[in-house]
């Protein structure tokens, strides 16, 4: 397992359940008047933002990578969670645990997010990934922590009311922002990648993004798009992962899928 079928699920995730339904909130703040939520879309492939479940969505979702990097076969992963609290008024807490080798169904880790809105269309979250694996193979660089700031820019509107098109996140981290693989190493890439991260989405129509993103080790690019059935939201993403040799082998195809449920 590595990090990026991981990640590729994790953020398909988070753009099922990015934007925070304020309506649930008992009572709502003067400072979100006139706010421009983040949209549906997914806001990047590999790394976290700091929007996140809550209100008592639930999720599922996969991803995979055509390839692990140094080796020829493909790379896969499941991941469901919960989301709980109010992100608006209070903390919202989004739990999920993550199934790496999907052949033998095992494998399993866990991860947490808390995350809050902190002014109009700025959010904030730490979190956690990876934990408490049951195997040697859930994660090349092992528990990872982070911290990340979230924006939708106020000023540039989607072309529907009260959602934003452009979406922001910069953060720090450990394990994998922060550690290259052991093939990286001995490939005389280097010990270290930048502990720091960050994404650029862009809506270019209603729930799809253009993201471009810096995953601490690696440069990414994709196309995300979540479509509203009758029943549930399908959030979809692909992408171009290892754009530079910085690290891995070469560019790398990954996709994700994944739906939400509210209860």
């Amino acid at each position: 397992m590595t990090a990026t079928s991981n990640l590729v699920a994790a953020a398909v995730l988070v753009g099922v359940l990015g934007a925070p339904d304020v309506g649930l909130a008992q009572e709502i703040p003067g400072w979100l008047q006139d706010l421009k939520l983040p949209n549906s879309g997914a806001k990047s492939l590999m790394t976290p933002s700091a929007w996140g479940a809550a209100y008592g969505v639930a999720f599922i979702g996969a991803g995979a990578a055509e390839r692990t990097p140094y080796l020829p076969g493909a790379d896969g992963v499941i991941a469901l969670g919960y989301g709980m609290g109010d992100p608006v008024l209070n903390l919202g807490v989004q739990v999920g645990s993550t199934v790496s080798d999907v052949s033998e169904m095992d494998n399993v880790s866990f991860s947490f997010k808390v995350h809050r809105y902190v002014g109009k269309g700025t959010a904030v979250a730490v979190g956690g990934e990876s934990l408490f694996s049951s195997g040697p193979l859930v994660d090349d660089a092992g528990d990872s922590f982070y911290l990340v700031v979230s924006h939708v820019l106020q000023g540039v509107s989607s072309s529907r009311p009260g959602i934003g098109r452009v979406h922001l996140s910069a953060g720090v981290g450990t394990g994998r922002f922060a550690s290259k693989s052991d093939r990286d190493i001995s490939e005389g890439k280097g010990r270290a990648g930048t502990r720091a991260f960050g994404s650029l989405a862009v809506e270019m129509g209603a729930g799809t993004n253009v993201i471009l993103e810096w995953s601490g080790t690696n440069l990414l690019t994709g196309l995300s798009r979540t479509i509203r059935t009758t029943y549930l939201p399908l959030a979809l993403s692909v992408g171009l992962a290892d754009l530079t040799d910085y690290s891995g082998d070469g560019v790398r195809l990954v996709a994700g899928a994944a739906f939400a449920v509210s209860f």
